[in-house]
């Protein structure tokens, strides 16, 4: 079976953009920084919109609404499909989601993983994949 995924794009009240910071380290030492769009892989017998509300769930804690698909590509890169959903929170509080990403502290092997909120208006200055995506945004949002 092919890998797929399930990503959401979520504004706040303030016009910020809820993403993931992914920090890799090796020996100790930050190797790569990137943001990306909370959500995970699509399990068997899932939908890209199912899976999208769980990993909300898991990864930052909250209920959410799917409005609409935004974008479905397939990522050349790492060799999956990816849906992007525009996504509504419904309730529940950012950040108290219990995901392994979140609990796990073995930076070395895993990674660091932080929520962090982008200003919409400022998307240009960060990496965020994947890149098609936050140009889209760009385009679509930051005016």
């Amino acid at each position: 079976m092919q890998e797929k995924t399930g990503r959401a794009i979520i504004f706040t009240d303030q016009n910020k953009l809820v993403t993931i910071k992914r920090t890799k380290y090796k020996n100790g030492k930050i190797v790569k920084e990137y943001y990306t769009f909370p959500g995970g892989h699509v399990e068997e017998g899932e939908s890209f919109e199912t899976a999208t509300l769980r990993e909300l769930e898991e990864e930052l804690g909250i209920r959410a609404k799917i409005e609409k698909e935004f974008c479905h590509l397939f990522n050349e890169e790492l060799q999956r499909e990816e849906a992007f959903f525009l996504v509504k929170h419904v309730s529940g509080e950012i950040g108290s989601g219990k995901g392994p990403e979140f609990v796990n502290i073995n930076y070395e092997r895993y990674g660091k993983y932080e929520i962090v909120l982008l200003d919409i208006k400022k998307l240009q200055n960060y990496t965020l994949y994947p890149l098609e995506i936050r140009d889209q945004l760009i385009s679509s949002y930051a005016k």
